[in-house]
């Protein structure tokens, strides 16, 4: 009788088990990425960064897959650090989880939510802010300074 029991009971948790990745691969489907966290907000994203700073757009170097993502690489030289070690010119690579982001303008300031790719010395840091990205004023410099003084997402 206890084993019958038993044999019911884990029939029931495989087939919720199952019911529920079902569930979850309905809401995310091939190719698109499944986060812990809202990479459209400043308070959602700060957490998970390495660095997040000012920079301004040097030049667009070129789009190209890194990981497996299409990425535009930007030269950006940093102007301000609000959270990390990052200075000079460093590499940046931006796009989005759907569709196509538009073309930072050269010579624009932004602020940048990064964390290094693998190989930072080749692919530099990914934007990890998924929101939309205008030239920096001081609205949301407030806005980041608030979110990088959230604790850290831990790793």
């Amino acid at each position: 009788m206890a084993l019958a029991a038993g044999a019911v009971v884990a029939g029931a948790l495989a087939l919720g088990g199952w019911f529920g990745y079902q569930q979850l691969e309905e809401q995310v489907g091939a190719g698109e990425v499944l986060r812990g966290y809202d990479a459209t907000s400043p308070a959602g994203t700060a957490p998970h960064t390495e660095n997040v700073f000012a920079g301004r757009v040097a030049a667009f170097e070129e789009q190209r897959d890194i990981e497996g993502w299409t990425q535009d690489v930007y030269q950006v030289e940093v102007a301000s650090v609000l959270r990390g070690t990052v200075h000079g010119t460093v590499r940046v690579t931006y796009g989005l989880d759907e569709g196509t982001a538009d073309r930072l303008e050269e010579g624009s300031t932004y602020v940048f939510a990064t964390h290094a790719w693998a190989d930072a010395t080749k692919d530099g840091h990914a934007q990890l802010y998924q929101g939309d990205m205008k030239p920096v004023d001081d609205a949301q410099l407030a806005v980041w300074r608030e979110a990088v003084a959230l604790p850290m997402a831990p790793r």
